[in-house]
Order: structure tokens, then C-alpha cells, then sequence
């Protein structure tokens, strides 16, 4: 008998104030719950699309409070069989067990399921992550993309910086699956999937459930929902309250609200999705600091030098998705308003006055895919689709404040980008073991701008387009045993504002290419991936919305390699890692002078869960590595690595409960003091020279924090 652990169970335990040391080691022997239930993660039905979770696994058996847990197995994503399947070595999915008894401190950590992928933050609980993968720094996700059901999350022509990824309003329970591609290889990748794309599935059915967590430094959560049936189909109603001082001396005062309603309809050959998602969050942000303010202007590195700092964000995403074998069909409708006050040079541009500033994007965002795939026999397959979106920007900007309360506005924009892509790929199975895979996809944009106030004023339209080609091949030598090769040219898109500008153009797609080798061991237990890619870029240029200006950079090259595993010993043991590496060099600068800011050198990571019928648990290890914060390589960032444990104990009977989960979580076990971001440029504090002085700005990870819950499913 298949079983899992239910979606619901992922409590991602986020409490605990003041616990003893016996208490946590108590929740540290936590088990699954008797009534839980594993997702048998299902994966691609071919290798045109990553799994998209259409059906909450095939023959999925649900316990009762009577429940079968003698005969429970255990379904962790990663190790799902996609040889045959996948169409690249780096390829794969997480699931199951994978998530729900991840340890988290905030929900972008979700998405470091991608191997190598790293997700920091360096200003607060309310703004988007800051993304590294393959010795890119993604910034706040220009070369990642992002899509739940169908939906890109990230946002073009943003207020702060060019495909602005913001999963802070996802509530974790609701997650089914996550899946990931590394490089541009298959002809659905559009925008922003230059280095990497990630797809999130989320559950059409949940048990009814409801869960209180609390947590150090005034951490509350607050989640509570389910499905029911209604006219054939699956009505699914979640929401989240979430509340968050952090360790700063400022209190981050995070207040974030998240509602997601989905309704499933099983329609012909497929089924037929309608889902809406809501999130309302505000917060005030603790940035990087100037170390060298530590100390003198502020006692430690949890202090701030603008306690006036405040953000907002509202969010409203509708959608309609419908999916078969034969059809991908999806069409959505966003709504989204943001502000966000920073100060990144304290008095260096105004030395009376300070340098804060206010980052703003009002907007309306729709778009939709239309995809078919025809299969002629057991060899080949061919699909063809055609996106389009259109982003229509009431305002976008940047303003000079005092404070918060707005000196005068640098510039802000009305905007309409729109695109069209069309794409076209086949996969070919000539003999026995052996897949081919070609497509190529061409993409249309139009960028126009209207200057609504400022210095920066200009107005303007630009087209532009881009043929971005794919190929790839692998072959099974030995039965669990299989050889892949990946060749791919993706791009990311501009600002609208820097590619209109006239006096100093951006271009408006920028294109590179990745290519890679690799191989997939399928073994009993144990799969083991590794490959070795390289990548060009023509250039880094984006619009940085941190200085309202356009900032271009030289073309790079990078190399590295990815090594992937997943073992299962033992039914109730399971082991994943991940080690990368990377060497980037900007080129055509002096050889030493040619190294890319902010490129990890090294990523990792090390997980072990134990899952008992009533006991599981925990740990994960995340390793971010050195990396040059200079051209010149003589500012360097250090090494961080973070250890955290969960563990939950769900009781068969206690008093006649059935259903009942308590869980905990130690985060950042070893209290480390080590970067969460660190940068190296120009700032100025009061009294220091008017050039201002050059030097290290970071800021440190949150420190050790205890989170416990309680969670009832029904």
C-alpha cells in the first residue's frame, strides 16, 4: 500500500520563543502523522513539460484515523525514475516527503529545492529574495523564472530591479511539488529562464486542517483550510496570517496576510482549474550595513542606521488553467502595488538630508499559453504553443525622501511592454534507448514609455525580437545508467525605462547560451547526477532600480559543475546533497581585473530525514561559498553555512485525538554570524569625507530561533 504524508503535514514549524534545551530535544524525535498521507510524486508524463501535478498522484490512498501506518511508504520527488523521461541531467522534481519536513525560515527557501540554488535576503521579510545559481547572482530573480500553476511570478519593468521574484505571500501548505530545469534547453523557456526555471505545482485537494505556530523574536503563524466537493469538482480554501519582529532592533512589525482558493473540474481528457491568490503584507526593513558603523553609530550588526525605513505590498493573482495530454491551455490576470523605502548610501548624495529614496510599481499584468502536443506513434512526439503578456504600468518609479516623505520624484513612468512568443520543439526516440530533443522559439516585445514626472523624463517606443534555438540528446548505456547532452540560447529582457532611453539605450533582449554534459544513475535507493556546463552571456546589462539608472557590464563567460544525490538506505532513512562549483570571468577585461561580483564559487547542500509512523525528523545543512565582491578580486565574501532541524511527533490516539501534529524547528543550530549579503561600495556617514568612503556593507543571518506548532487535520 502507497501512502504519504500529507500536503498539510509540511508544517514548516516556525515557534518557540523561550524553550529548553529538553523541550527541543523532545520535538527533535517527531513523527509523521497515523492519518497522514504521501503524494506519490508523479513525473513528467513526457519529457515536453516537468510534472505538472494534474492528478494528486494515481491511485492515491488516503488513511483514516484507523489508518495502515504499518504499511506506510515514504514518497520523497527526488526520487522519482526520470530516466526516459527527463530531458536533461539537471533536470528533476521535489515532492512528498521532500517538502513536508523541510525545515524553513522564510517560503523563498522552497525554491532551494533547485540544487545549488541559493535564496538570501538583505532587507527584510517582505521584499523578494536575492537568488544565486550556477555562479550567477540573480539578483532578485532576472535570470530565474518562476510560475505556480501556469502563472510567471516575476515581474518586468519593476520598481527595483528586472524580473522581481516575490514568493513572500506563498503559504508552504498549499505546495505540492516542485520542479526545475537549470539552462534555457527546451523551447517553453521563455524570459528570465536563462539560468534556471522553477515550477510550482499546488495541491487540488487537501484534508481540512489548521495549525499555530510561535517562534522567537515575536514569529507567529496562523494557517487553517482544506477541500471540499462541490458540483463534481474539488474546492480548495486556504489562508495565512503571519507575524515577525525579527532580530533587529528595529522590529520588522512584518504583517503579511495570504488567501489561495482553487477549484478543480475534471473536463473531457483533462482537468479544468480556476485559482485565486491574494496577499497583503507590510513591514519595516533591517538593509546591509557598513561594518564599519558597527560598533560607533550602531551597537551590533542588527542595528540600522534609518529606523524610518517602511514597506508595502499588495497582490492579487487570477488564473484558468486547463490540462491534458493533449492540451496546456492557461490564461491569468494580476493585479500588484508596491512601495519600498531604502537607503543604501546613508549621506553620500545629500549629506543635509540623506540619500533615502522610495521605489514604487503600480500595475496590471495579463497574459496566457496556448500549447498542443501531437504524438505520432511510440517514437515521436511535437508540441507547438504561443504566450503572450502584456504588463500595463499605471506607475513606476523613483523617488528622493525625507523620512518617507517624498523631496522630490527622479522619474516615474507609465509603461506598456507587451510580447508574443512562439515555440516549437520534438522529441525523437529513433531506437531503443535513445531520445533526441529539438525546438527553437522566437519572441516579440514592445516596450513604450511615457514620462509621468521627474529628472529623468523621456518618452518612447522600442521593438525588439530574438531566435533563440535548442537541441539536446541522451542515451540509457546500461539499464539505470544514461548520458545527456544540452545545447541552448535563452535571454532575459530590459527594463522598459532603460531601453527607451535615449541618450544611453539598453537593449531590450539580452541573449546568451548554456550548454552541458552530464549523466543519471538510477539505482535501487540511490540516483546520482552530475554534469559540466558552460555559458556566455553578450551582456549583464540591466536597469538597476536601486540608482534609477542603467548600469551596463562587459560580457562573461562561466564553467562549473553540479553534483547531485539522492539515497534511501532504509525505508524509513532518506540522504540528499548537492555540491556546485563555478569559475566566472567578465571578458575582454585585464586578466585579474575580470572577475564577476557576487558569483558563488561554491554551493551546497546536505539533508537527512528519519520518518517513522509516529516520529520523524530533520536536518539540512545550506553552504553558501566564497566569492569575489570586486572586479579585482581583493574584497572578498566569506563562507556561510547554516544547519537546521525540525522535528514533529503525531500520536496515533492521545485523549481520542486522531490527527494531532506537534512539531519544532532550531534554526541556524550553531548560532553562525556569518552574511546572509554582503556588497562592497561607496557610502558615507555623518562626519566622514564628502566622496564618502569605499567599503564592506552586509548583513548578517538571523541568529539561532526556536519555532513550535500545533497542527490538527480533520
Amino acid at each position: 500500500m502507497v501512502t504519504a504524508m500529507t500536503t498539510t503535514t509540511q508544517s514548516l514549524s516556525r515557534y518557540g520563543t523561550a524553550i529548553t534545551a529538553s523541550t527541543m530535544a523532545a520535538l527533535c524525535l517527531m513523527a509523521v502523522p497515523a492519518h497522514a498521507r504521501a503524494r506519490l510524486a508523479r513525473g513528467s508524463d513526457d519529457a515536453d513539460q516537468p510534472a505538472s501535478g494534474s492528478n494528486e498522484a494515481a491511485g492515491e490512498a488516503r488513511n483514516t484515523a484507523a489508518g495502515n501506518d504499518d504499511n506506510v511508504i515514504i514518497v520523497y520527488g527526488r526520487g522519482e525514475r526520470r530516466i526516459g523521461i527527463a530531458g536533461a541531467a539537471s533536470e528533476g522534481g521535489v515532492a512528498g516527503a521532500d517538502l513536508e519536513v523541510r525545515p524553513l525560515l522564510r517560503p523563498g527557501e522552497l525554491l532551494e529545492a533547485t540544487p545549488g540554488l541559493i535564496a538570501t535576503q538583505h532587507s527584510g521579510g517582505g521584499k523578494a529574495n536575492q537568488f544565486f545559481l550556477r555562479g550567477f547572482n540573480l539578483d532578485h530573480g532576472t535570470d530565474l523564472s518562476v510560475t505556480m500553476d501556469g502563472v510567471p511570478m516575476n515581474f518586468r519593468t519593476h520598481g527595483h530591479g528586472q524580473g522581481y521574484l516575490d514568493v513572500n505571500g506563498l503559504i508552504p501548505e498549499t505546495v505540492q511539488r516542485v520542479d526545475y530545469r537549470k539552462g534555457p534547453y527546451r523551447a517553453d523557456a521563455g524570459d528570465f529562464s536563462f539560468v534556471g526555471s522553477t515550477f510550482i505545482t499546488t495541491h487540488d485537494r487537501m484534508d481540512p486542517f489548521a495549525l499555530a505556530e510561535v517562534g522567537s523574536y515575536g514569529y507567529r503563524r496562523f494557517v487553517a483550510g482544506g477541500s471540499t466537493q462541490v458540483g463534481g469538482g474539488d474546492l480548495v480554501l486556504v489562508g495565512q496570517a503571519k507575524f515577525n519582529n525579527g532580530p533587529w532592533s528595529l522590529p520588522e512589525d512584518f504583517a503579511g496576510y495570504s488567501g489561495y482558493l482553487k477549484y478543480s473540474l475534471p473536463l473531457g481528457d483533462g482537468t479544468l482549474r480556476a485559482s485565486a491568490t491574494v496577499f497583503d503584507a507590510s513591514w519595516a526593513p533591517t538593509e546591509q550595513l557598513p561594518e564599519r558603523a558597527v560598533g560607533t553609530l550602531v551597537d551590533d550588526r542588527y542595528g540600522t542606521l534609518d529606523r524610518t525605513l517602511r514597506g508595502n505590498t499588495e497582490r492579487q493573482i487570477f488564473a484558468l488553467n486547463y490540462d491534458s495530454d493533449d492540451w496546456r491551455v492557461n490564461a491569468y490576470l494580476q493585479h500588484y502595488d508596491w512601495s519600498l523605502l531604502s537607503n543604501f548610501t546613508y549621506f553620500l548624495e545629500d549629506p543635509v538630508n540623506g540619500d533615502q529614496l522610495r521605489q514604487y510599481d503600480q500595475l496590471w499584468t495579463y497574459g496566457g499559453r496556448l500549447e498542443r502536443t501531437v504524438r505520432l506513434g511510440e517514437t515521436l512526439s511535437l508540441r507547438a504553443g504561443v504566450e503572450g503578456r502584456v504588463d500595463d504600468i499605471g506607475r513606476v518609479g523613483l523617488d528622493e525622501t525625507i523620512e518617507g516623505v517624498k523631496e522630490f520624484t527622479v522619474g516615474a513612468f507609465a509603461v506598456n511592454e507587451s510580447s508574443v512568443g512562439v515555440y516549437a520543439e520534438a522529441i525523437w526516440k529513433p531506437v531503443e534507448r535513445l531520445m533526441l530533443i529539438g525546438g527553437a522559439r522566437g519572441d516579440f516585445y514592445r516596450f513604450s514609455t511615457r514620462a509621468l514626472e521627474g529628472e529623468s523624463s523621456w518618452s518612447g517606443v522600442v521593438k525588439d525580437s530574438i531566435f533563440t534555438p535548442k537541441i539536446g540528446a541522451n542515451y540509457q548505456v546500461f539499464d539505470g545508467v544514461a548520458l545527456y547532452a544540452n545545447y541552448g540560447e535563452g535571454f532575459h529582457s530590459n527594463d522598459a525605462r532603460g531601453v527607451t532611453n535615449p541618450d544611453d539605450p539598453a537593449p531590450g533582449l539580452v541573449k546568451g547560451n548554456f550548454k552541458e554534459v552530464g549523466g543519471r544513475i538510477e539505482h535501487g535507493g540511490l540516483i546520482l547526477s552530475g554534469v559540466y556546463w558552460w555559458s556566455q552571456i553578450a551582456s549583464e546589462l540591466i536597469y538597476v532600480g536601486d540608482a534609477g539608472a542603467v548600469e551596463p557590464s562587459d560580457p562573461s563567460k562561466r564553467h562549473g559543475y553540479e553534483l547531485t544525490a539522492f539515497w534511501k538506505p532504509l525505508s524509513w532513512l532518506a540522504i540528499d546533497g548537492v555540491w556546485t562549483a563555478s569559475h566566472a570571468r567578465f571578458v575582454g577585461l585585464p586578466e585579474g581585473e575580470n572577475y564577476v561580483p557576487g558569483a558563488l564559487e561554491a554551493a551546497g547542500e546536505l539533508g537527512v530525514s528519519a520518518i517513522f509512523p509516529e516520529f520523524n525528523a530533520a536536518a539540512r545543512l545550506r553552504y553558501l561559498g566564497p566569492h569575489a565582491l570586486i572586479e579585482d578580486n581583493s574584497q572578498r565574501g566569506q563562507q556561510t553555512a547554516l544547519v537546521n532541524l525540525r522535528g514533529a511527533w503525531t500520536p496515533r490516539n492521545l485523549g481520542g485525538l486522531t490527527g494531532l501534529e506537534l512539531y519544532g524547528e532550531v534554526l541556524n543550530v550553531f548560532d553562525s554570524e556569518g552574511d546572509d549579503i554582503d556588497y562592497f561600495y561607496v557610502t558615507r556617514l555623518p562626519g566622514e569625507p564628502a566622496d564618502g568612503i569605499e567599503g564592506r556593507n552586509s548583513r548578517i543571518v538571523e541568529p539561532r530561533q526556536f519555532r513550535v506548532g500545533a497542527k490538527m487535520t480533520f
